[in-house]
């Protein structure tokens, strides 16, 4: 089945019948986010494909990278894609997801596509600890907590392997949006190379930052 609406065009089995109520949910949240990253629309619209085949969603992953458990949505091919919540309960890591888990899943990936439209500047690898900052902050802040900090910086930028990544990347987000100006983070959104560049200086800072929180808890 197909439901065009003003930025994307959604497949997805008419036997999942809560996909438009998931769709009018993302449609209701995203003028705030794309107020933040400074756009009026999607330059053209982008799928969003309900998978209702985990295997076929592997083997769509695995044109990417590897496919671990956890995954379960992604923006790997400029659309969002993500597993039905009947695929998603084959998983270990999300057997109890329910409507209200994938529309916060589906609203995080938005916030990845916002991204990409913003980009000015294209690099081969692109800074993970960055963009799950944003998505975590901006998509479903309700699943995350603020955590101490205590993995160096270089743990931190490999992040698929980092303990509790999602709740850093999460911290080091809240952190960003509490200190610096909206424009400053806008700018490292466009020219990621400027990112780079002051990674070790905000990621040290967001590590003290955490410590206080911690400390004044």
């Amino acid at each position: 089945m197909v439901l065009e609406k003003k930025n994307f065009v959604i497949v997805y089995d008419e036997k999942e019948s809560y996909v438009p109520g998931v769709i009018d949910y993302l449609e209701s949240k995203t003028n705030n986010i794309m107020t933040f990253f400074g756009l009026n629309s999607l330059k053209e619209k982008r799928k969003i494909i309900i998978f209702n085949d985990l295997e076929l969603y592997k083997k769509h992953i695995e044109q990417f990278h590897e496919y671990r458990d956890y995954m379960c949505a992604d923006t790997d091919d400029g659309n969002i894609n993500l597993l039905s919540l009947e695929e998603a309960h084959k998983t270990k890591e999300h057997a109890t997801m329910t409507v209200d888990d994938l529309k916060m899943t589906i609203l995080h990936e938005f916030v990845h596509i916002c991204q990409q439209e913003c980009e000015v500047e294209h690099l081969e690898k692109d800074v993970i600890w960055f963009w799950e900052a944003l998505a975590t902050n901006l998509g479903n802040s309700e699943v995350f907590s603020k955590v101490l900090i205590k993995a160096s910086n270089e743990e931190i930028e490999e992040f698929i392997n980092l303990p509790q990544n999602y709740c850093v990347a999460f911290t080091i987000g809240n952190y960003l949006l509490d200190n610096y100006p909206s424009d400053a983070i806008i700018e490292y959104v466009k020219y990621p190379s400027k990112l780079i560049a002051d990674s070790e200086k905000i990621l040290n800072e967001a590590r003290e930052w955490s410590n206080v929180r911690t400390m004044k808890r």
